[in-house]
């Protein structure tokens, strides 16, 4: 038997009203390929309530982050899967096959592209991993630490997010706990979950193409983040892309 839950946990601060439809869309996905999963959604209202009925010593670092919600979304998630375990999943993660095959006998799933990422995690109930990571959120509630945080002018950059909540943090407690080395970890190459990202596979960083052993896409919106800051990605992934066009591997 699975010791991981079959739940789905999905946040959107904004609530249900307003999804937008290209997300509404890929939860279909998630929804129609686990139809016997149960299914959480979470708005900023019941976020908040959930830490203030079980876990209030929390919410000081939590109501202390600035105005990007998305500190709150990510600190949240790793609470969430610690209380109810099962899976979190980003709303723009659309499924190609349920991932009931994956679940096996495993106690935490990750999908690891450059480092380990925050968009898709799998936690069986009360795992001990998350200790570590709530005491990583208190250590950075403040962000970068300004000797190290050359974007401290820009504020909440998407950098500092990272680092206080997102997936640097993530990383940081599975590598110091060596979670990734357990047998009862289940390590996804990034091609599992977020194909078209850039990835580590055998030390080589590849954008990996070929998408009949994934489960799913992660469209990698990003539409939390300023326009400023879209607008630079754009630009970003534009030449990114002429550059895996010519070195891809795969």
């Amino acid at each position: 038997m699975s010791k991981i839950p079959k739940v789905i946990h999905q946040i959107y601060y904004q609530g249900e009203a307003a999804i937008p439809k290209d997300y509404l869309r890929y939860r279909q996905t998630a929804l129609d390929l686990h139809p016997s999963w149960e299914y959480y959604f979470w708005d900023e209202q019941q976020c908040r309530s959930f830490l203030q009925e079980n876990y209030p010593w929390f919410l000081e670092v939590y109501d202390s982050y600035p105005t990007s919600f998305i500190q709150r979304c990510d600190a949240i998630r790793y609470f969430l899967l610690y209380h109810y375990g099962g899976f979190y999943i980003d709303m723009d993660i659309e499924f190609l096959k349920p991932m009931d095959d994956l679940l096996e006998d495993y106690e935490l799933i990750f999908s690891k592209l450059v480092v380990f990422n925050n968009a898709i995690i799998g936690s069986s109930i009360k795992n001990p991993l998350w200790y570590k990571v709530f005491e990583e959120l208190d250590k950075r509630k403040s962000g970068i630490p300004q000797k190290n945080n050359p974007f401290n002018s820009l504020g909440t950059s998407k950098q500092s997010v990272c680092y206080s909540t997102g997936p640097i943090l993530l990383n940081d407690c599975i590598v110091a706990e060596k979670y990734h080395e357990k047998s009862t970890v289940r390590v996804c190459p990034g091609y599992i979950f977020e194909p078209d990202a850039p990835m580590e596979i055998n030390g080589k960083i590849v954008k990996w193409k070929d998408k009949k052993m994934s489960y799913s896409i992660h469209h990698m919106t990003s539409k939390w983040t300023s326009p400023h800051s879209r607008l630079l990605d754009t630009v970003f992934k534009f030449f990114a892309n002429i550059y895996w066009e010519i070195n891809a591997f795969f």
